[in-house]
């Protein structure tokens, strides 16, 4: 896919098409290798602004005329957003929103770009060991980084597990929770480490945990004017453990057939276990009482779990997989995380 940058005149033919050359995470130029956000500050240099920005067309130019604002505060963001509200999109990495612009789906009037705001861009890691993660840290950061890989191990690698290299440099774990798809990968092991989120607003700041946040299909709980800006993770308990699996169509990049992600306290014995592309939303799954009670053994509360959670998913059949064929996976996957928490 081409995209391109058309200056919103009359006279765009004679004018520059910017071509977005930042896909990927580097970019080879003259020699040298420039990373994705300094082609972005080149070529924000050059796009205009406000009520003369620009038109975001592709090769077929349906689309319509777009406004372009790109704020460096989260307040100028969220006023923008209230004002225009549903005519009105957030662009973050872009890698759910282009295809949104390119098929029709979506026609926004105003396209907010919030990767100018540098507080959330940021990971934090707290004094008692637990993360906070700006809305805009790309998958790619996630997976490459040592000291989650090494304290949140099933979130290193369910954001690796997203798409290819190309679309994790761009893809963001904000915009993977609100765009709200069953399949989200980031959401079922967001879930199981029972994950906080805060939420700007133009009433100021909120925190909703993420077990409330998803509330059907590509619906999710953001009020008018608001802007998801942190995902807050607590500390690991000590010696707990975590898992994620996840089910395709093929090995390489592709779509959740079904994913599973657990977490593990061994200190009080509670299993925190979601799904995903088993329902209307990414599911906590409602454990048992006595699920991990003492000596029980792995494999009973393997059968245990996936007992449970076949008596709660509701999957459907669509082009990807039967809602038989998750069902089956469902089982399988709870089965091998209960028996990698346990182990």
């Amino acid at each position: 896919m081409r995209c391109q940058y058309l200056p919103f005149v009359d006279e765009r033919k004679k004018k520059t098409r910017w071509k977005i050359l930042h896909c990927s995470g580097h970019v080879e130029i003259t020699g040298r290798t420039r990373t994705s956000s300094e082609i972005d500050r080149e070529i924000d240099s050059e796009l205009p602004r406000g009520e003369n920005a620009f038109l975001v067309t592709m090769e077929d130019e349906t689309m319509n005329p777009v406004r372009y604002e790109k704020p460096e505060h989260i307040d100028i963001a969220c006023k923008l957003l209230a004002e225009f509200g549903s005519r009105a999109a957030v662009l973050a990495g872009g890698t759910d929103l282009l295809v949104y612009l390119r098929s029709g789906q979506k026609r926004p009037e105003l396209v907010i770009d919030i990767k100018g705001i540098e507080d959330l861009h940021r990971n934090i890691w707290h004094a008692d060991g637990g993360l906070e993660l700006g809305a805009c840290v790309t998958l790619r950061q996630i997976a490459a980084d040592a000291r989650i890989r090494q304290t949140y191990p099933a979130f290193a690698e369910a954001a690796e597990s997203v798409g290819s290299y190309q679309v994790r440099c761009r893809a963001t774990v904000g915009g993977n929770l609100c765009n709200a798809s069953p399949c989200a990968d980031m959401a079922p092991v967001l879930l199981a480490h029972g994950a906080l989120l805060r939420i700007a607003g133009p009433d100021g700041e909120r925190e909703s945990q993420i077990d409330c946040f998803f509330l059907g299909v590509k619906q999710c709980a953001l009020k008018s004017g608001e802007i998801l800006t942190h995902i807050v993770l607590p500390p690991p308990p000590q010696g707990g453990k975590s898992s994620f699996h996840k089910a395709t169509r093929l090995r390489g990049h592709d779509l959740a057939l079904v994913s599973a992600a657990g977490m593990y306290d061994p200190a009080t014995r509670n299993m925190r276990v979601a799904l995903g592309s088993v329902a209307t939303t990414p599911l906590l799954i409602t454990c048992p009482d006595g699920l991990c009670r003492p000596g029980a053994t792995p494999e009973t509360v393997a059968a245990d779990l996936a007992a449970a959670a076949l008596a709660q998913i509701k999957p459907i059949d669509d082009v990807r997989a039967s809602a038989r064929y998750r069902l089956e996976m469902a089982e399988l996957l709870c089965r091998r995380v209960a028996l990698d928490l346990l182990a």
